[in-house]
């Protein structure tokens, strides 16, 4: 019988890219781009759950945003309200949101260096995708999403920054700088 040796671990180790190690070290892209990633799959998924209950409150079927994120592959006019179309949009959705992540890790997360600039960073990257998404290519390319037939501006605009770029901040997060200052001798 072989006994199993577990290997020794060092008293703290150290997570990629977690914003409160005060040490300099290189860029991890990867590990960047894997915490962006899996952010924006989390903080998608509750930003799709926040937009489907929004529509059964409305009277709506709850599928009903995916139909609408169909629109973004087909640059179409409207939604159309059939199984491949939610396919379809929930693939638009998961790419966006991955995209969306990562976009976060790479060109944010770097230059933060606690959990309140993290914190407001998340905000205002999500208010900037609404910005971008809704008032700049929604008036321009993807007409629905601008629409009176289209999203909920106000509501849209909340969840943004609320639901969508909050839930990317727990990917980030850390042990605090000041435990970490109190730890080194």
């Amino acid at each position: 019988m072989t006994m199993m040796k577990e290997r020794s671990h060092a008293p703290h180790m150290h997570m990629p890219h977690v914003i409160s190690e005060p040490e300099l070290r290189p860029l991890d892209l990867g590990g960047l781009l894997a915490r962006g990633a899996a952010a924006g799959l989390f903080a998608g998924t509750g930003f799709l759950l926040a937009n489907m209950w929004y529509a059964v409150s409305q009277g709506m079927p709850g599928i009903s945003p995916l139909y609408a994120m169909s629109t973004v592959f087909h640059a179409s006019d409207a939604p159309v309200a059939n199984a491949n179309e939610a396919i379809l949009g929930l693939t638009v959705h998961i790419g966006l949101s991955l995209a969306f992540g990562m976009g976060f890790a790479l060109l944010l997360v770097p230059l933060l260096r606690n959990a309140a600039a993290l914190v407001i960073g998340a905000l205002v990257y999500g208010l900037a995708l609404y910005v971008l998404n809704f008032q700049i290519l929604g008036r321009t390319v993807f007409e629905f999403f601008t629409s009176p037939q289209g999203p909920d501006q106000l509501f849209e605009g909340l969840v943004h920054p609320l639901i969508f770029g909050l839930l990317l901040v727990p990917f980030f997060l850390g042990r605090s700088p000041e435990t970490n200052r109190r730890n080194q001798p």
